[in-house]
């Protein structure tokens, strides 16, 4: 009897699908890759901490480096502490003198401002000196106090103070009021000569007028020349070209 070969077919009504292998691992192995990893992990901790430990031995120098550095800085600080107290040494004499001079300033300061309050006070007691009733009939202008001064700061000019009055034992009394010019003569040396300067000046400032019923305080500076010497300063007060008072004074 003879044998045919049929092939395998699929049977009808059977669908054709991929086929899927799912490899079934028990808990024991998921217990053992814990562990494991576990394992791996306290290697790595252990050998970093390996690693730290072989670089500790270099703290040593660090310290050395350290104290060095301390060593060094207290060492500038002494030299420095020394190096300002030689200074203060050395500056102190050139201070004391600087504070003296600052001193001696003050003080000629002093001076020259309680010699201008004397001053003052001289004149102003004249003012009122002058100001008392005279003895006598003393009617008319008269000039009570006049003083000249040049000042160290103003070389090229002279200060005045110039103090008219009218009435005399009548200084009270109403009188019509009064009203003349000044003017003025300086005698001065220049260069071993002689020089005489008459004021006003028609290129100079105007000087001031004289309008008084009782008194007038007047003041004010003249300008004098180059290198002059003033020896003497004489004011006069004029009215309608007559000269009603007049009076001299030295610097």
């Amino acid at each position: 009897m003879g044998l045919k070969y049929r092939p395998l077919r699929p049977r009808r009504g059977l669908r054709a699908s991929r086929a899927v292998i799912r490899v079934h691992r028990p808990w024991r192995v998921w217990i053992w890759a814990l562990l494991l990893a576990i394992g791996l992990g306290l290697a790595v901790a252990w050998a970093i901490d390996a690693t730290r430990g072989v670089r500790q031995p270099a703290a040593p120098a660090d310290a050395t480096l350290v104290a060095a550095n301390a060593a060094l800085h207290e060492q500038l600080a002494e030299v420095t502490a020394e190096r300002d107290r030689l200074r203060t040494s050395a500056n102190t004499p050139e201070a004391r003198l600087e504070m003296a001079r600052a001193e001696r300033e003050r003080l000629v300061q002093q001076l020259k401002s309680a010699e201008a309050e004397v001053s003052q006070l001289k004149e102003d007691l004249g003012f009122f000196e002058a100001l008392l009733p005279a003895t006598g009939d003393t009617s008319g202008i008269h000039v009570r106090s006049f003083r000249v001064v040049i000042d160290e700061a103003q070389p090229q000019s002279v200060h005045y103070r110039l103090l008219v009055m009218q009435g005399g034992s009548k200084a009270f009394v109403e009188q019509p009021e009064f009203r003349g010019d000044l003017q003025f003569t300086i005698s001065a040396v220049r260069a071993g000569q002689p020089l005489t300067l008459t004021l006003p000046n028609p290129k100079e400032v105007p000087l001031p007028a004289v309008r008084l019923t009782h008194y007038q305080r007047i003041e004010g500076d003249l300008a004098i020349p180059k290198g002059a010497e003033v020896r003497a300063v004489s004011v006069r007060i004029v009215q309608n070209g007559q000269v009603r008072a007049a009076q001299s004074a030295t610097p």
